[in-house]
C-alpha cells in the first residue's frame, strides 16, 4: 500500500499538469478561432475557460464554451459563393468543363477548431502525467506539500 505522501505528491501531479493542459488548450481553442475567422461577435471566443475539478478523490479537467460553437464545426461555417448555377450548368452543356475549383471546396469554409486540437491534446497530456513525474520534479513538489503542511500547522 502506498504511503499517504506518495499518493499525495502523485494527486498534486496530476492536478498540476490538468491544470497546464487547461491553460494550454484554452488557448490552441481561441488561436484555432482567430485563424479561421471564426468570430462574428466575439461571445464564443471570449467564452472558453477552464476549471479543474475533484469527484470521489479523483482529479479532472472541464473544457467550458458556448455551446453553439460547436455548431460551427459539426455543420460548417456554410459560406455560399454568389454564383449563378445556369451559367455553371451553360459551361458543362457547352464545353463540357467544370468550375476550375471543386465546388465543394468552394462553398464550405474550414471550421475545424474543436475536434482536432482537443483530441490531439490527449496524447499530450498522457504522456505528460504518464512521464513527466522525474526526480527532480518530485523534490519540488515534496516542497510544496510541505509548505503546505507548515502553513496549516503554524
Amino acid at each position: 500500500m502506498e504511503s499517504t505522501e506518495s499518493q499525495d505528491l502523485k494527486l498534486l501531479f496530476i492536478q498540476e499538469e490538468l491544470s497546464l493542459h487547461g491553460e494550454w488548450l484554452c488557448d490552441v481553442l481561441t488561436e484555432a478561432i482567430e485563424k479561421r475567422q471564426l468570430m462574428l461577435s466575439g461571445n464564443l471566443h471570449e467564452s472558453i475557460n477552464y476549471d479543474t475539478f475533484m469527484h470521489d478523490n479523483n482529479p479532472g479537467l472541464r473544457i467550458s464554451f458556448y455551446s453553439y460553437g460547436r455548431g460551427f464545426e459539426i455543420y460548417g461555417n456554410k459560406k455560399r459563393i454568389i454564383q449563378n448555377k445556369f451559367d455553371r450548368n451553360l459551361n458543362k452543356l457547352i464545353w463540357g468543363i467544370r468550375g476550375i475549383k471543386d465546388q465543394k471546396q468552394e462553398m464550405k469554409k474550414n471550421t475545424r477548431w474543436y475536434a482536432k486540437n482537443m483530441f490531439g491534446g490527449l496524447n499530450r497530456l498522457i504522456s505528460r502525467v504518464m512521464y513527466g513525474l522525474s526526480d527532480r520534479e518530485i523534490a519540488r513538489l515534496k516542497g510544496i506539500l510541505e509548505n503546505r503542511k507548515s502553513n496549516i500547522n503554524g
